[in-house]
C-alpha cells in the first residue's frame, strides 16, 4: 500500500503525483486514525523516511512527490512541533535548486507551514525572513536571489502579522533583486513587493497616513531606473538600460494596482472568463480544493471556524486590497507616471512593451478623466499599432478592452481601428468552408469585442451585425461564448440572432444537423451527413468541443424556449449520457439538469415565472423520460463522481418528479452506493421528499434507520460508526417525523460516550451528539440534562480530538438550550479558559474560541466573565496579536463584541486584587474520591456461582496481577507453570479465562529476556494445545511474535517452530491462507440463497464489474456470484445492463463464446447449456 503510493508520488506525471498525495492525505487523516498508537507511529516513522529520501534525491521528480507528500500531512496533527520542524528542514534543504519548478513548490509548501505551525510558526517565520534577506542583501547568487523572493512572497501572503515585523528591512533589500539582470528575479521580486503592499493596506494608520515612508521609498527607487545614471550597487553585475527600466516599470504597476481597486476588478473578472478556461494545472493549491462531493458535508457552526483544506487559497497573489495612502500618493503623481511610461512606447524590447501593455489599463482605471483628457489619443494610438505585431497582439487586444472599460463612451471615438483589426482576423464571409475551419482567433479579441460593448453598450450594434457571422463560423470556444453571453445582454437588438446562430452551431456539433423546430417538415431538415450513423458520430466526436458544447448549451440564456427543440434534449439524454468518456457524461448530467429546470412543476417553484404556470404535456413527458434516464445514471455508472453528480444536480427544483414511485426504487438504491457520499445525499434527498410521499418512503426509510443504528451500536470499524452517525444526522434534519420515535435508542448508544475507553469511540459519539443538536433542536431539548453530564467530564480526556469534538457539541448545546445553560457556566468557563490559553494544539483553541461565543451568546453572559476571570481579555486579544486564519480572528472579535464593553478603571482593580481564573477548587475533593474509587479493583464479580467456578477464576486473577507487576518478575516463571497447570486440569472450560491470561502473556514475550521468552513459548504451545481453535482471535499477535523473533540458526528457532505446529494442529483446515477478495464473493454468492440483496444491488456489481475487468483469477467466482444476483433479483438488474454490456471482459468472452458457436454447428448448441445460462445472466 505504502509502496504504490510511493510510486506515484515519484510518478513524471504531475496528475499522478497530485493524486497519490491526495490519497495519502485521505488514508493518514481517516483509516490510519484506526490503528493503534504503535501502528500510527510506525508508519509515520517509516513515512518520514521515505519523504527524507526523495526530497534528497537528484531527480526533480522525486523532490516533486516529497513536497507533495509533506503539504498532504501539514494539516494532520499541525500541534506536532517535532513534525513540523522536520518537514522545515526537508524544505528548507531544497532551496536553493537548479530546478525552478522545485523552488516554486517548496516555497508554496514553506507558506503553507507557516500558516498551520501553531507556536512553530513565530520563530519559523523570523528565521526564514531573515536568511533569505541575507540571500538577497549579500553577493549576488542567482538560485540564492531567486529562492529568496519566493518565500518571502509565500511568508508575506501566509503569515502577514509575523512578515510585518520584518518590512522596513524588507524593503531595504528588495531593490537589489528587482535590478537583477534575469528577468524572472525581477518578476519575482515584484510578486513578492506586492505581498508586502496588501500587508501595509491592510495595517494602515494614522501615522503611516501621515507619512508614507516606504511608498515614497519605492516610488524613488523606481524614479531612479529610469534615469541613464543608475549605477548597481554589486559589483561585476552589468545591468542594461532596458533591464532598469522593466524593473521600474514593475514596481509603477504595484503601485497603480494597490491605488486602483476598479481597475482589478475588471482585470480580475475579464481573465477569469477568458483567460483560465482551457488551462489544466496540477499544483499544490489543489490539494486544498475538495472534490465537490464536500459540499453536501453536515455544516455546523464550528465547522465554519475550520478548514480541513491545506493549501486553499489559490489565487492569493491576486488579492485585491485598497490602500487610501496609496491612492493619494499616487494621485500626486499621476502625471509624472504616465509621461514616464509613455515615454518607452517606441521601445523595441519585448518585456518593456508587454508591461506598457499591462501598466496602461491600469492609468486609465486609477484617473479615466484626467487620462482621456490628456493620454487616451496617445495610447489608443500605440495599442492600434501594436495590434499589427503579432508578439504584442493578444496583450493589445487586452487592454484595449480594459481601458474601454475603464473610459466608457469615450472609447467610442476609437472603435473604428479596432474593430477593423477585428475583421481583418476573423474569416471572411464568402470564404470557402475548408478555409473558415483553418482560422484560428486568439481569445482575447473575442473579449475585446465583448468589453468594447459592454463600455459603448447598442451604438456598436451596426459593427456586431457585420461581425455576428464571421465569429459564429470560426468554431466553438469559451472565449466565443462568453463574448456572445456579453453581447446578447449589452445589444439586445441582436439577441435572437445570437440565440439561433449559436443553437444552430451547438445542434450541428451534438446532433450533426440544424435544430428542427415544432411543426416545420421532416423534410427541411436535412442531416449534414446522413451516411454516418448516430454511433459512428458519437465515435469521432471531440471530446472537448462536446464538452464546451453541452455546457454551452447548458448555460446560455436561451430565453427557457430550449424544451421546444424537445429533440434536440432528447438526444443529449440518450447519445451523451452512455459516452464513454468521463468528461461527456459529467456535462452532459449538468446539462440535461438545467434544461428540464424551466419546465419543472410550479408546485415546488411557487415563485417560478410565469410561463411556468403553463407547462405543455409534451414538456412534461420531456423533463419525466430525461430525468429517468439520468436516475439510471446515478445508480448505474461505474465511476462514483458521475453517480455523485447525478445526485447533487437533482436539487429541490425536481423534487414533484422525483417524488414519484420509479424514481423514488431508483433513490433507494442509490442508498447502498459503495461510496458514502453518495449515501449521504441520497438520504438528504429521500428525507426531504418523505413529506411529499409519505406512504411509500415511510416504511423504507424506517429499515434505513434501524441499519444505521445496529452499524452504529455494534460495529467495530470506527468510520463506518462515523458514517452512521453523520448519516444519522441528515435523517434527523430531513425527516424529523420519522426520528421522533426512536429518541430513547439512540441515546441509549450515546451512553458509549460515558463508558467507552476507546478514545474514537467517544470522539464519534459526541460528534454524533453535536450532529443531532443542530439538525433536530427541538427533539434533543428534552434530554439536554444527561447530555451535558456525560459531556463536560470529557473535556479532560487525553485525546485532544474527543476534547475537541465534545467542545463543538457543547457549543451546539449552547445555541439550543439558551438560557438553561447558565447553570453549566461555573464548570465551563475555567475549563474552556484553560484551553485557550493551551498554545500546543491550534484546533483546539480554535473550537474553545467558537464554544465560548456560542455560551456568551445563547445565556447573556456578559461583562462577568471579565471580572471573575481577569486574564480572560488579554486571551482574547492575544488572538488578535498572533492568529494569522482571517476567519479566527473575526471569531476572537465577535466574542470580544458579544462580552460587552468593560470599565477599564474596574479591570484594573480586578487584576491588581489578584482575582485569578478559579471555580475548579470546589471539585477537587469530588475528583479525588473518584479517582480513588476507579482505582480500587474488584477481584471478581461472579454473583452466585458454584465454587468450582469461583476459586479458579480467582487464582487466576491473582496469578495475573503478579504477570503485570514487574517487580516480581522473579515469580515468574512459576506464574507461567501455575497458569499451565490450570488449564491442564480445566480442560476446554479454561477458554473463559483466554481474554484474562492472553496479554499479559503476550506481553510478557515482547519485554523478557530472551532466555524466558523460549519458555514462554513452550508453554504458550502447551495452552493453544488444549484451548484448540479458540485461540483464534490472537492469531493476528502470535504471528507478529513469531515474525519478530523468527531469527535464523538461533536456540529459539526450534521452539517457535514447535509453536506453529501446535497452532496447525489447533485449527486444523482453517490454516491457509485467505484471500478476502475471494471470500467476499463467495460470501455474497452464499448470502444471496437466503437473504434479498435487491437494495444493495449497486454496492455490489460495481465492485464486480471492476473484478472481471482487473483480476483474471477471480472472474470465475465473480461471474457465479453476478449470476446468482442476476437470478435474484429478476428484473430489476434490466437497469444495470446497460452497464454490465461495457465490461471489456464480458464483451471479449461472449464473442469467443459465439464464434466457438459458429464453429460447433448448430447441432451442439442445445448441449451447451451452462454457456447459454452465463450469456443470459451477462446479456
Amino acid at each position: 500500500m505504502m509502496q504504490q503510493r510511493l510510486n506515484g508520488l515519484k510518478s513524471r506525471s504531475d496528475e499522478s503525483r497530485l493524486q497519490a498525495a491526495k490519497d495519502l492525505q485521505h488514508y493518514v487523516s481517516t483509516e490510519l486514525r484506526e490503528a493503534s498508537a504503535e501502528q500510527y507511529t510506525s508508519f509515520m516513522d517509516e513515512l518520514n523516511h521515505h519523504i527524507f529520501e526523495m526530497v534528497s534525491s537528484s531527480d526533480a521528480n522525486e523532490k516533486k512527490g516529497g513536497i507533495m507528500a509533506i503539504v498532504a500531512l501539514i494539516g494532520i496533527d499541525n500541534g506536532n512541533t517535532t513534525k513540523m520542524s522536520r518537514f522545515a528542514n526537508y524544505l528548507r534543504n531544497l532551496l536553493p535548486s537548479n530546478d525552478q519548478v522545485v523552488m516554486q513548490m517548496a516555497s508554496k509548501a514553506m507558506g503553507r507551514l507557516a500558516l498551520t505551525g501553531g507556536t512553530f510558526t513565530a520563530d519559523y517565520v523570523e528565521f526564514e525572513v531573515k536568511r533569505a534577506l541575507e540571500w538577497l542583501g549579500g553577493d549576488r547568487n542567482e538560485g540564492r536571489r531567486h529562492a529568496a523572493v519566493l518565500v518571502l512572497k509565500e511568508l508575506a501572503l501566509n503569515a502577514p502579522t509575523f512578515f510585518f515585523q520584518q518590512i522596513q528591512p524588507f524593503f531595504e533589500n528588495i531593490s537589489n533583486a528587482v535590478r537583477d539582470p534575469k528577468q524572472a528575479i525581477r518578476e519575482g521580486a515584484v510578486e513578492a513587493l506586492q505581498a508586502c503592499l496588501v500587508i501595509l493596506a491592510q495595517r494602515e494608520t494614522k501615522e503611516i497616513q501621515q507619512r508614507p515612508i516606504w511608498y515614497t521609498q519605492i516610488y524613488s527607487e523606481a524614479k531612479r531606473g529610469f534615469e541613464d545614471t543608475l549605477n548597481t550597487k554589486e559589483k561585476g553585475v552589468v545591468l542594461t538600460k532596458d533591464d532598469k527600466a522593466h524593473g521600474s516599470l514593475l514596481i509603477m504597476n504595484e503601485l497603480i494596482r494597490s491605488a486602483s481597486i476598479e481597475g482589478e476588478r475588471a482585470k480580475q473578472e475579464l481573465e477569469e472568463i477568458y483567460c483560465d478556461q482551457t488551462q489544466t494545472q496540477f499544483s499544490l493549491d489543489d490539494l486544498g480544493i475538495n472534490s465537490p462531493k464536500s459540499k453536501f458535508a453536515l455544516q455546523t457552526g464550528y465547522q465554519h471556524q475550520r478548514s480541513l483544506a491545506l493549501l486553499g487559497g489559490g489565487g492569493m497573489t491576486e488579492t485585491i486590497c485598497h490602500s487610501k495612502v496609496c491612492k493619494d500618493f499616487m494621485d500626486d503623481h499621476f502625471e509624472e507616471v504616465c509621461k514616464l511610461v509613455l515615454r518607452y512606447k517606441a521601445t523595441r524590447n519585448s518585456s518593456i512593451q508587454q508591461m506598457l501593455l499591462t501598466i496602461l489599463p491600469r492609468l486609465a482605471a486609477f484617473q479615466p478623466k484626467r487620462f482621456v483628457k490628456k493620454y487616451l489619443r496617445e495610447t489608443m494610438d500605440h495599442l492600434c499599432f501594436a495590434l499589427k505585431r503579432e508578439r504584442e497582439r493578444s496583450s493589445a487586444f487586452k487592454a484595449i478592452g480594459l481601458i474601454a472599460i475603464a473610459v466608457r463612451q469615450d472609447i467610442e471615438k476609437h472603435r473604428g481601428p479596432v474593430f477593423e483589426q477585428v475583421k481583418v482576423l476573423l474569416p471572411m464571409k464568402d470564404l470557402g468552408h475548408k478555409r473558415q475551419k483553418a482560422v484560428t482567433v486568439d481569445p482575447m479579441v473575442f473579449a475585446c469585442v465583448a468589453m468594447m460593448s459592454r463600455a459603448i453598450g447598442p451604438k456598436i450594434s451596426k459593427e456586431v451585425k457585420d461581425l455576428l457571422e464571421p465569429m459564429l463560423s470560426v468554431g466553438l470556444s469559451p472565449a466565443l461564448t462568453a463574448c456572445l453571453r456579453d453581447l446578447a445582454h449589452q445589444v439586445p437588438q441582436l439577441k435572437k440572432s445570437i440565440q439561433d446562430g449559436l443553437l444552430k452551431m451547438l445542434s450541428t456539433i451534438l446532433m450533426n444537423k440544424p435544430p428542427r423546430h415544432p411543426g416545420a417538415p421532416r423534410s427541411a431538415t436535412p442531416t449534414l451527413t446522413p451516411s454516418a450513423s448516430s454511433h459512428s458520430l458519437f465515435d469521432t466526436l471531440d471530446v472537448t468541443s462536446t464538452v464546451l458544447a453541452l455546457r454551452t448549451l447548458g448555460t446560455f440564456d436561451f430565453d427557457g424556449h430550449l424544451l421546444a427543440h424537445g429533440n434536440l434534449v432528447r438526444h443529449c439524454a440518450d447519445t451523451f449520457l452512455a459516452s464513454e468518456h468521463k468528461d461527456i457524461r459529467m456535462e452532459a448530467v449538468r446539462t440535461c439538469s438545467r434544461l428540464l429546470s424551466p419546465s419543472l412543476h410550479p408546485m415546488v417553484m411557487p415563485h417560478a415565472p410565469l410561463h411556468h404556470a403553463n407547462i405543455s404535456a409534451s414538456s412534461t413527458q420531456v423533463v419525466s423520460e430525461v430525468l429517468s434516464k439520468m436516475l439510471m445514471v446515478g445508480i448505474t455508472d461505474p465511476d462514483s463522481d458521475i453517480r455523485y453528480c447525478v445526485l447533487s444536480s437533482l436539487d429541490e427544483r425536481f423534487d414533484a418528479h422525483l417524488a414519484q414511485a420509479e424514481n423514488l426504487s431508483a433513490l433507494f438504491v442509490a442508498l447502498n452506493d459503495e461510496e458514502f457520499e453518495i449515501r449521504e445525499h441520497a438520504i438528504c434527498t429521500i428525507g426531504r421528499l418523505s413529506n411529499l410521499n409519505p406512504a411509500y418512503i415511510m416504511p423504507s426509510l424506517r429499515k434505513t434507520l434501524i441499519q444505521i443504528l445496529t452499524e452504529l451500536e455494534y460495529s467495530g470499524v470506527g468510520r463506518n460508526k462515523e458514517q452512521s452517525a453523520r448519516m444519522l444526522g441528515h435523517l434527523v434534519s430531513n425527516a424529523p417525523r420519522l426520528i421522533r420515535p426512536y429518541m430513547e435508542p439512540i441515546l441509549k448508544i450515546l451512553t458509549e460516550l460515558e463508558y467507552s475507553g476507546v478514545g474514537r469511540n467517544k470522539e464519534q459519539s459526541a460528534r454524533m451528539l453535536g450532529h443531532l443538536v443542530s439538525n433536530a433542536p427541538r427533539l434533543i431539548r428534552p434530554y439536554m440534562e444527561p447530555i451535558l453530564k456525560a459531556l463536560i467530564p470529557k473535556l479532560k480526556d487525553q485525546d485532544p480530538n474527543v476534547v475537541i469534538s465534545v467542545l463543538a457539541a457543547i457549543g451546539e448545546h449552547a445555541q439550543v438550550s439558551g438560557i438553561e445553560m447558565s447553570k453549566w457556566l461555573n464548570e465551563l468557563c475555567p475549563i474552556i479558559l484553560d484551553m485557550l490559553q493551551d498554545a500546543s494544539l491550534n484546533n483546539k483553541r480554535e473550537i474553545a474560541l467558537w464554544t465560548l461565543g456560542q455560551l456568551v451568546e445563547s445565556t447573556g453572559y456578559v461583562v462577568e466573565p471579565y471580572r471573575k476571570y481577569p486574564n480572560l481579555l488579554e486571551v482574547l486579544l492575544n488572538f488578535l496579536k498572533t492568529e494569522q486564519a482571517p476567519g479566527v480572528r473575526r471569531e476572537a472579535i465577535r466574542v470580544l463584541g458579544l462580552l460587552g464593553a468593560l470599565d477599564p478603571y474596574k479591570h484594573k482593580l480586578n487584576q491588581t486584587g489578584g482575582l485569578l481564573v478559579g471555580g475548579n477548587s470546589a471539585k477537587d475533593s469530588t475528583d479525588n474520591e473518584a479517582a480513588d474509587t476507579s482505582t480500587s479493583e474488584m477481584l471478581v464479580t461472579m454473583g452466585s456461582v458454584q465454587l468450582e467456578e469461583f476459586y479458579p477464576a480467582v487464582a487466576v486473577s491473582a496469578l495475573m496481577r503478579i504477570v503485570r507487576d514487574s517487580s516480581l518478575s522473579s515469580h515468574h516463571t512459576m506464574v507461567i507453570q501455575a497458569v499451565t497447570f490450570i488449564f491442564k486440569s480445566l480442560g476446554m472450560k479454561c477458554v473463559t479465562y483466554l481474554s484474562q491470561i492472553m496479554p499479559s502473556f503476550l506481553n510478557v514475550i515482547r519485554t523478557c529476556d530472551s532466555s524466558f521468552r523460549e519458555f514462554v513459548l513452550q508453554q504458550l504451545g502447551v495452552l493453544i494445545s488444549i484451548v484448540k481453535q479458540h485461540i483464534r482471535n490472537y492469531l493476528d499477535e502470535i504471528f507478529g511474535l513469531i515474525k519478530q523473533y523468527w531469527i535464523l540458526n538461533s536456540p529459539m528457532q526450534t521452539t517457535i517452530i514447535l509453536l506453529v505446529e501446535q497452532i496447525v494442529t489447533a485449527l486444523g483446515g482453517e490454516f491457509k491462507p485467505c484471500s478476502l477478495h475471494r471470500c467476499a464473493l463467495e460470501t455474497l454468492d452464499r448470502l444471496s440463497e437466503s437473504l434479498d440483496l435487491t437494495d444493495f444491488a449497486s454496492r455490489i456489481i460495481h465492485p464486480i464489474m471492476r473484478t472481471l475487468d482487473s483480476c483474471p483469477d477471480l472472474r470465475g467466482t465473480a461471474m457465479d456470484t453476478l449470476c446468482s444476483l442476476v437470478f435474484q433479483l429478476g428484473k430489476q438488474y434490466s437497469t444495470f445492463i446497460p452497464t454490465v454490456h461495457k465490461s471489456p471482459f464480458l464483451l471479449d468472452w461472449e464473442n469467443e463464446v459465439l464464434s466457438r458457436r459458429q464453429k460447433a454447428g448448430r447441432g451442439n448448441l442445445a448441449d451447451d447449456s451452462a454457456t447459454n445460462a452465463a450469456i443470459e445472466a451477462a446479456s
